[in-house]
């Protein structure tokens, strides 16, 4: 019982914090004693990948944890990148039970030399005012330099930047390039379903990654993303 006290104590405060505005990701770093996510608690939950990042918040629905996994099995010479990656969220119990919500997984393509999660820029926030957070995660693709070496330029590779807002799955895909022609940035039909707010809120993201020099996007449309094209 005074693990089970701690742990919503601890969900409490992460609340007042992460409601109706984004968070820094430091303010939603889970306890480090947090018995739900024991190695043992992990693994039993089904993480197949080695977890490098876990965050915790609450909304009018519940307490969450969302754990970010990487294989990271692809070294070079400035930084390891992966091969696979995941992304798994679990509502947490009254009793500790991580009960999963949610994953996403996805790959390096052949063309690739890996990819890696852009952790500082995840969010958690309520963009819209429900009551409920939209958590907010990037990931990036990198384009080869040579067999120690990646291109970590802001105008090459892809990103995706994915949201989950009332169980739909959001999926930005955007590419990019040193010439316009290059770059594209297309989202799936469930983004283009979301309030108003959220999709605006993703634009003025793209925008700032943008200003910031952390991707080179297509800025036309004022980085609203474009309809997926059908398969």
């Amino acid at each position: 019982m005074k693990h089970n006290l701690s742990a919503l104590a601890a969900f409490a405060l992460l609340a007042a914090a992460s409601h109706a505005q984004t968070t820094k990701v430091e303010q939603n770093a889970c306890p480090a004693d947090a018995p739900f996510l024991s190695a043992d608690a992990v693994k039993k939950a089904g993480v197949e990948l080695p977890v490098f990042k876990r965050y915790c918040y609450t909304d009018k629905s519940g307490s969450y944890a969302l754990l970010l996994s990487e294989k990271q099995d692809l070294p070079f010479t400035k930084e390891t990148l992966s091969s696979a990656i995941q992304a798994t969220l679990f509502k947490v119990g009254g009793d500790n039970a991580l009960t999963r919500q949610w994953s996403i997984r996805d790959f390096a393509g052949k063309d690739d030399a890996g990819i890696n999660f852009r952790s500082k820029l995840s969010e958690f926030a309520d963009l819209d005012g429900d009551g409920l957070i939209d958590p907010i995660l990037v990931y990036r693709f990198f384009a080869p330099s040579d067999k120690d070496n990646f291109d970590s330029d802001d105008f090459s590779g892809a990103i995706k930047i994915v949201t989950f807002h009332q169980g739909r799955k959001v999926v930005i895909h955007a590419i990019t390039g040193g010439l316009d022609g290059d770059r594209s940035t297309r989202a799936n039909a469930d983004f283009f379903a979301l309030p108003k707010p959220v999709r605006e809120h993703l634009a003025r993201k793209m925008a700032g990654m943008y200003k910031a020099g952390q991707f080179g996007f297509d800025n036309s449309d004022d980085f609203m993303p474009k309809k997926a094209r059908a398969r």
